[in-house]
């Protein structure tokens, strides 16, 4: 009998707060609707002043690399490799089997790292060490 009475009591306090989280949320998305708002006329009024809030920068897409094509130029570099390499290493194969300018090699470095940062995250690479001293590779079976 008592355990019934409690499970009602949490039901009621589950649902009270939901009621919260819901409303909060409501009240999350006109505040955030106000200060895009605000941000927009602030830009409009004085587009050069310090305090004027940056556009968002668009997506650029880079001549080296198609859709798609990075992240499976990374993972061959990866099940090639003996053990974990560098995104330096990824690079420079990646630049050595698509061609590429040795000038490019800063930007495609750049390019590896955030593509690595996406694989790890979905659990395709798996990262050892920290900044500089990282090294990736495909996780074992």
């Amino acid at each position: 009998m008592s355990e019934t009475h409690v499970m009602s009591a949490l039901r009621a306090k589950r649902l009270e707060i939901a009621a919260h989280v819901h409303d909060t949320e409501k009240k999350l998305a006109k505040l955030r609707a106000s200060l895009a708002n605000l941000d927009a006329a602030m830009n409009l009024l004085t587009p050069g002043h310090p305090d004027a809030v940056p556009p968002r920068r668009g997506y650029r897409r880079t001549k080296y690399f198609a859709r798609n094509e990075l992240p499976r130029l990374i993972l061959t570099a990866l099940r090639n490799a003996t053990g974990p390499i560098t995104a330096g290493e990824i690079a420079t194969i990646t630049i050595r089997d698509r061609g590429l300018p040795s000038s490019a090699k800063e930007t495609v470095t750049e390019m590896v790292l955030g593509t690595l940062r996406g694989l790890v995250r979905r659990g395709t690479a798996v990262k050892t060490g920290n900044s500089r001293n990282a090294k990736w590779a495909v996780p074992s079976q």
